[in-house]
């Protein structure tokens, strides 16, 4: 769910927020990242903006010319600020800026406040709650960036909801341009940002959605990161055990999260630890999946799998029985199961080995 902060309209996804955002807000009017939804959605829908009336152009081209005046004398430009505008002034210039508005802070003192958020804006408006600020129009805006551009400098080491944006669009960046493993790092490093800054207590993606940026739909990332994490891990065995540990604290940390989410990553949990090659963790993982979910056909179908593909030639007659017993399940249960006949016919051979081996076994038992 997105929510527009202007009208306070809900959207069930982003893409329509994007919409609603050009179709009915002026560009003026909205926030810096608001106005980024509005260009993608240009950039996505290769809308020609290029109708706009001459007034449109002719403020357009006065803040781009303003955005470049010279800072170090100590004015600023008095158009609507850009984080680019904030992160060209020294730390110095930004907290004389601050002091002009009311607001004094020092590096120390920042970093105390930061441990006790989650955000820069929550930090930003500690600010305006506890000093006499004045900041009319675009410089309030101002304040908020200057919080973030010093979170940067100051405490970058404390994660806050800010630095997601940007792991995250770097992340998509680089799997434009084909770096898909690079991509992954990114994200996996907004993910431990998001873990970090959501309560403790989000045992849901539902919950914890709430607590993030509105540009981030958690289960769609976190579904994403898992399938990018498995195509890397194909040329490079090292990001199974990023998967694996990905999938396991999604598991942990919303062990309230509807069935089908907890068990597709329970099967990538098991997934990725036998291609690690740690088969009896594997297997033993396929089995606690059985006994939780006993209507799923895949935890059979993948647990026989383990025993009959890998190693046919080496099962004792036990193991046999068992790889039987799980394919047979695997055909029963109620749940979709792709590749029924194949199932079908790996039971078929196990069945014709079985049958095999005890005739071998009785041979032996009537020799004298």
């Amino acid at each position: 769910m997105s929510d527009c902060r202007y009208c306070e309209q809900t959207f069930e996804e982003e893409t329509a927020l994007r919409e609603h955002l050009y179709e009915s807000h002026e560009r003026d009017e909205l926030s810096r990242i608001d106005r980024k939804r509005v260009e993608q959605y240009v950039d996505e829908h290769g809308v020609d903006e290029s109708n706009n009336d001459a007034d449109t152009d002719t403020n357009q081209s006065i803040q781009r010319e303003q955005r470049t005046v010279n800072t170090s004398d100590g004015t600023y430009p008095a158009d609507a600020w850009e984080l680019s505008d904030v992160e060209a002034l020294s730390t110095d210039e930004i907290v004389a800026k601050l002091e002009d508005h009311g607001i004094a802070t020092n590096e120390a003192s920042f970093r105390n406040r930061a441990e006790d958020f989650e955000s820069a804006t929550t930090l930003s408006e500690q600010w305006e709650a506890e000093y006499e600020v004045d900041a009319t129009g675009y410089d309030q805006d101002f304040i908020w960036m200057a919080a973030q551009e010093l979170w940067d400098r100051w405490a970058p080491e404390v994660p806050n909801k800010e630095r997601i944006y940007d792991f995250v669009q770097e992340g998509r960046d680089l799997r434009e341009k084909g770096n898909r493993a690079e991509a992954c790092d990114q994200w996996l490093t907004a993910w431990e940002y998001i873990l970090a800054v959501i309560p403790d207590d989000s045992t849901t993606i539902e919950e914890a959605d709430r607590t993030l940026p509105t540009f981030l739909s958690l289960e769609a990332f976190i579904r994403t990161l898992d399938s990018d994490l498995a195509t890397v891990a194909q040329d490079d065995p090292a990001y199974h055990e990023h998967r694996l540990e990905f999938c396991r604290e999604v598991c942990e940390q919303f062990p309230d999260a509807d069935d089908e989410l907890l068990l597709d990553f329970r099967h990538f949990v098991a997934d990725s630890l036998a291609e690690l090659g740690r088969t009896t963790d594997s297997r033993a993982e396929f089995e606690a999946l059985i006994e939780e979910y006993p209507e799923d056909p895949w935890a059979y179908k993948k647990l026989a799998d383990s025993y009959w593909l890998d190693e046919p030639d080496e099962l004792s007659m036990e193991e046999l029985e068992r790889t039987a017993e799980l394919y047979r399940a695997a055909l029963e249960v109620e749940g979709p199961l792709e590749g029924a006949s194949m199932v079908a016919d790996c039971l078929e051979d196990v069945e014709n080995r079985l049958t095999d081996a005890r005739a071998s076994d009785e041979r032996g038992t009537e020799e004298p």
